[in-house]
């Protein structure tokens, strides 16, 4: 089967202007240290790290998973910030996606919009002097990604067939199914489901890297380019 299971054949007059992109699994290979971290954190107060939590990982902002956690709600914010404080100290060990500076020949505006921690990403593109990103939004600016994107929608004018979303995981499926815009979900080693977890969900496109990125855009705006 094509990564490119589903293909988009009607016309539509709208170009891509504005591509988003998640950040752990999908830009970078964070997971083995996101996990460490809250391994960590959560044995300080007897929480085991089950599959269901492993599962929901990177799905909502770090405070709401918190809680889901089991961690108390007056202690939240005081653990979030321990975790976040850790992120940031260790943003030197993250490596980065295959292929990811190919990103910037993409010559429409992108931003990233993350459950991770702003300054944490921040701190990565300054450490490897990337500057192509128009903005960078960390969860703690917005409430969840559904906000964030239709918050951008409105900064920008733009409609949801002007925008990819590009992610990693079966959820990120569901947001740009949400704003109605279009899924592009990297499938590969750091991604943080499975091909078949993603499959499932039944994306828009999916890529093998963020290569790939380049074609699916091509695809939309000339929509008569076959995908191979």
């Amino acid at each position: 089967m094509s990564y490119f299971f589903k293909s988009l054949f009607a016309k539509d007059d709208n170009n891509i202007k504005l591509v988003i992109f998640d950040f752990d699994g999908t830009l970078a290979d964070t997971r083995k240290l996101i996990v460490e971290i809250l391994r960590k954190h959560f044995a300080t107060f007897n929480i085991s790290f089950t599959t269901n939590l492993l599962k929901t990982l990177g799905n909502s902002p770090l405070r709401d998973y918190l809680s889901i956690a089991g961690i108390k709600k007056d202690l939240v914010n005081s653990v979030a910030k321990a975790i976040e404080n850790d992120f940031v100290n260790e943003y030197e060990r993250i490596n980065l996606a295959k292929n990811f500076y190919s990103v910037k020949e993409i010559y429409c505006r992108k931003v990233i919009v993350s459950n991770n921690v702003t300054e944490f990403i921040e701190r990565i593109l300054e450490k490897i002097e990337v500057n192509f990103f128009d903005g960078v939004y960390g969860a703690d600016h917005f409430t969840d990604k559904i906000h964030a994107i239709r918050n951008l929608c409105k900064k920008y004018k733009l409609s949801p067939k002007e925008i990819i979303y590009v992610g990693d995981k079966d959820e990120d499926v569901l947001v740009a199914r949400e704003i109605g815009c279009y899924s592009v979900i990297v499938c590969n080693k750091i991604a943080w489901s499975s091909k078949e977890e993603v499959e499932k969900m039944k994306p828009d496109f999916m890529i093998k890297d963020l290569s790939g990125l380049h074609r699916v855009i091509q695809h939309i705006n000339m929509s008569e380019i076959p995908i191979i």
